[in-house]
């Protein structure tokens, strides 16, 4: 069962190294937990911690059940793994109110990937009664400064500078670990790659207090990053959100269909449930006609049918078909916001150039003729004669325009 785990993440692109693989095989079948953890920094999940969804789904595929820990102590700490500098500090009731969301946003998403079987853990529940003497006494001599000290994380940071605070969250997430191995039956930590030195304080750490021949392991996977470096789930600094009221479906979608094939099939791959086989399958026909974008249509269709309603992908792809085709006649209003909420407004006065100058979209009335000339003014994404004015008949929905100048410039006008 061991090797065909390993393949599984290897041939998903994920596997990337593994901690006391010679337990792998006892862990898998004798149904062990395994945990994976995520700190509530924010209010939602992004695209790129659907992988943790994932990874969830894969290893429940071999009876081991799932332990989702959410970081309401952690997540105060800061967790120094991959930083260049001190995280700005979260309080303590905006850490606990987005713990309460995403316990909430795990379950829903953990049922929706088939999850039969999970537990979701806060490790808050560990720490708000310990007190400090309770800590320096159970646990203060079984970690050794220098082994924290020689730890990438740490050293990476020595430098530039790194805080107590952060200092001590791999000993946090050790005893994480070690109390979900006593009493959840936990003994496999999955976490990304920047996690490796934590997974193995962790270990370190249990065998201490459990003995030399325990059965505990740890896997890290890849990060997903994008072709600069960057980790998955944003674009142009803006976060896509697994929470529709935060990343409408629209958005959501333009995000995977704008992707590059190579990216597109790395979240095809890690992020979703194809087979091995149907991947092969799905790449052959987007060689024939990439244009077609088969890949991105495959990883819309498959994300959004387990994050979003079933009707989601239809919709979102029915909504970019109208925008790439500019029969914005065919949205309603609440259709226009999502996808335009963020254009400019125009402030319309006698006529469109005049609008356009004193909204100071373009520079003068020779550009707006040179416009007109190629057919680049539109209005609701028909082109338009110079001295078009605005008529009631023109607001779509009986509340937008939407008005094109060039191929580049787009504005809208609400009523």
């Amino acid at each position: 069962m061991k090797d065909k785990l390993l393949h599984e993440l290897s041939w998903r692109g994920l596997l990337n190294n593994i901690a006391n693989e010679e337990n792998l095989d006892e862990i898998i079948s004798s149904k062990s937990s395994f945990y994976v953890g995520i700190d509530p920094t924010s209010d939602s999940l992004h695209i790129g911690h659907y992988m943790v969804i994932s990874l969830a789904r894969t290893l429940h595929q071999y009876g081991l059940t799932p332990v989702f820990v959410i970081g309401g102590f952690t997540g105060s700490i800061g967790d120094p793994s991959g930083k260049h500098a001190e995280r700005k500090p979260i309080s303590e009731e905006i850490i606990d109110a987005n713990s309460i969301k995403l316990k909430k946003q795990i379950t829903e998403l953990a049922n929706k990937a088939g999850l039969t079987n999970f537990i979701i853990w806060n490790n808050k529940d560990l720490y708000k009664d310990m007190s400090i003497v309770e800590l320096f006494q159970t646990y203060g001599k079984l970690f050794n400064l220098n082994s924290m000290l020689s730890k990438d994380i740490v050293k990476t940071r020595i430098e530039t500078g790194i805080s107590f605070t952060e200092f001590s969250y791999q000993i946090f997430q050790a005893i994480d670990y070690l109390h979900l191995f006593q009493n959840n039956n936990v003994k496999l930590q999955i976490a990304g790659q920047d996690q490796w030195s934590n997974i193995v304080t962790g270990l370190e750490l249990i065998r201490k207090i459990e003995g030399p021949d325990v059965k505990a392991a740890g896997i890290t996977v890849n990060l997903i990053t994008d072709a600069h470096g960057n980790k998955i789930g944003k674009t142009e600094g803006k976060p896509i959100w697994l929470d529709n009221s935060k990343t409408s479906e629209y958005e959501f979608y333009q995000y995977i269909f704008n992707l590059t094939d190579e990216l597109a099939e790395v979240l095809l791959r890690t992020l979703t449930s194809i087979t091995e086989e149907d991947l092969t399958r799905v790449a052959n026909i987007h060689i024939t006609n990439p244009s077609d974008r088969v890949i991105q249509k495959e990883l819309a269709d498959r994300l959004m049918l387990v994050i979003y309603e079933n009707d989601s992908f239809s919709n979102a792809y029915n909504t970019s078909m109208i925008v790439f085709k500019e029969k914005y006649s065919e949205l309603s209003a609440q259709e226009a916001l999502d996808v335009f909420g963020e254009l400019p407004i125009i402030e319309y006065s006698e006529n469109l150039i005049d609008s356009a100058i004193n909204s100071n979209v373009i520079a003068s009335k020779r550009e707006y003729r040179d416009l007109i000339k190629v057919g680049a003014v539109k209005v609701n994404g028909e082109s338009v004669e110079e001295g078009k004015k605005i008529i009631d008949g023109d607001y779509i929905d009986n509340k937008f325009i939407i008005i094109n100048l060039g191929k580049k410039k787009k504005f809208i006008i609400w009523k």
